[in-house]
């Protein structure tokens, strides 16, 4: 807290029992802990929800996204899903379809503070999401090189296996798509390979990402698994994991 003008008024002298105020913590000190809290306060997690099946994996991709700070929602098709909190923008003016949103996040989307941008078609979500602004962390760990991250390595990033996103890559960053998917050049998400804002893209219920979708991505990561017990996770579940790891990194 900052001190009052009372406060800041030079005191008259005193014995030399009195007990001194301690130091200012170093302006050093202090720029160092306002760039760790930059890293750790720009970068943004958005989620794209496209070819789900299930009205309550779409409910419960809605709640955890806003339980990680995922305000933006991009919607790909998804026509059977009401995403209206008032349920207005399906069905007819006679029978209006109920709304899709939980009710604890309606008056959020009401009043923006959560948004749903819906899509006809994933080229059309893609194209705006490379043409939004990329906050970054790489820039800040090397500006930190001369406090207590001196020499420390940049985090690993998700590789790039989509091409005409590398030849973008090279002129101006963007934000990366990466799917959560079982894939060979995936990353474990245990390794926290994030130096950005991103946006994730989970898979169908049953039968995981389309081609369609693969092809969109920059790169993918993996959950791993240390039971034998499912060879996949609940879409909402994965989504929940994959958010709560990006919000702690």
């Amino acid at each position: 807290m900052s001190p009052s003008p009372t406060e800041m008024i030079d005191p008259p002298p005193s014995s030399s029992s009195s007990t001194p105020s301690p130091s200012p913590q170093p302006q050093c000190q202090q720029q160092q802990q306002q760039q760790r809290s930059n890293r750790r306060s720009r970068p943004t997690p958005y989620l794209i929800i496209t070819n789900i099946s299930k009205r309550q994996n779409i409910k419960n991709l809605l709640q955890i996204s806003a339980a990680y700070g995922c305000h933006t929602i991009f919607v790909v098709g998804q026509k059977k899903f009401e995403f209206d909190p008032d349920g207005t923008s399906g069905g007819t003016k006679r029978t209006p379809m109920s709304t899709d949103v939980p009710p604890m996040l309606q008056n959020g989307v009401r009043n923006g503070r959560m948004k749903i941008v819906r899509f006809d078609k994933l080229e059309e979500c893609v194209e705006y999401i490379k043409s939004l602004p990329c906050d970054h962390v790489d820039d800040d760990i090397d500006d930190d090189n001369d406090g207590e991250n001196a020499g420390a390595t940049p985090p690993t990033t998700v590789p790039t296996t989509n091409a005409k996103a590398s030849t973008k890559a090279t002129t101006r960053r963007t934000i990366p798509i990466i799917g959560v998917e079982i894939d060979n050049t995936a990353l474990n998400l245990e390794q926290e390979p994030f130096t950005s804002s991103v946006a994730f893209m989970m898979g169908n219920e049953g039968s995981g990402m389309s081609s369609k979708q693969m092809e969109a991505c920059d790169g993918f990561i993996r959950i791993s698994q240390y039971g034998g017990g499912t060879a996949s996770l609940n879409v909402s579940v994965a989504a929940g994991v994959v958010l709560h790891r990006y919000f702690h990194w």
